[in-house]
């Protein structure tokens, strides 16, 4: 169903700040700086400069520098914020199957206390019991987008191995991705989750539906507008269809 910015605005009309510009997207990767030359005939390059990650946008150390050469010894400049991705399977077939053919995701589950801690929290869930996982990822707030992306990989690329995970459409793979804390603060609120289900729903053509919605779930229209927000200024084209 298409999702046009008309609805997005009728979902949070009781919001004052119905449709609000999204934060900023994330940055990119920065180049390391110039390390300073070693002296000598054939110094060392200096360490290079500190890069942006572009997931996090945290600065992160540069990689070394290159040698220098001749006398005066070089720039060495090293590439910073690329981040490297070397988490070991756990023995069984599905983190086997995730540590080579997800490696991404597996890892940043792998890195993220509250993503194990939610993943463990969803084993003990019997299959289709929501009220469960519900409480799952309320407790668990800061994990929900990293344990679903992960369990999108893991449904699209080693669903034998991982039966369990539930696959992602391009719309839902983007918002966790680039909308990860809107997400992750309205699916850990019930009554949010159950507002973006609503206007899922919601034919393209009814413009009363999403009103509707954020009617009957008005305590979770808050949060809603933010997830509506990011999802228009960084998912708008995967989102555009659903």
């Amino acid at each position: 169903m298409a999702r046009s910015s008309w609805k997005k605005c009728a979902v949070v009309a009781l919001l004052a700040s119905a449709c609000s510009s999204a934060p900023g997207s994330p940055g990119t990767g920065g180049a390391g700086g110039a390390g300073a030359g070693g002296a000598g005939p054939a110094g060392a390059g200096g360490a290079g400069g500190g890069g942006s990650d572009g997931a996090s946008s945290v600065t992160t150390g540069g990689g070394a520098g290159g040698g220098g050469a001749g006398g005066g010894g070089g720039a060495g400049g090293g590439a910073g914020g690329a981040p490297e991705y070397a988490c070991a399977s756990l023995g069984d077939p599905c983190t086997t199957c995730l540590a080579l053919r997800c490696q991404e995701s597996y890892c940043a589950c792998q890195r993220s206390a509250e993503c194990d801690a939610l993943a463990n929290c969803f084993l003990g869930c019997a299959t289709g019991d929501e009220p469960c996982r519900q409480t799952c990822m309320t407790a668990h707030e800061a994990g929900i987008s990293d344990v679903l992306l992960e369990g999108g990989c893991a449904a699209e690329r080693c669903d034998a191995q991982c039966p369990s995970r539930a696959p992602l459409s391009p719309c839902g793979s983007c918002l966790y991705a680039r909308c990860a804390a809107e997400m992750n603060a309205c699916v850990a609120d019930p009554v949010c989750r159950e507002l973006l289900a609503c206007t899922d729903a919601c034919a393209a053509d009814d413009a009363d539906c999403p009103g509707v919605c954020a009617m009957m779930y008005e305590s979770g229209a808050p949060a809603a507008a933010q997830v509506f927000a990011c999802e228009e200024a960084q998912c708008s084209v995967d989102c555009e269809q659903r």
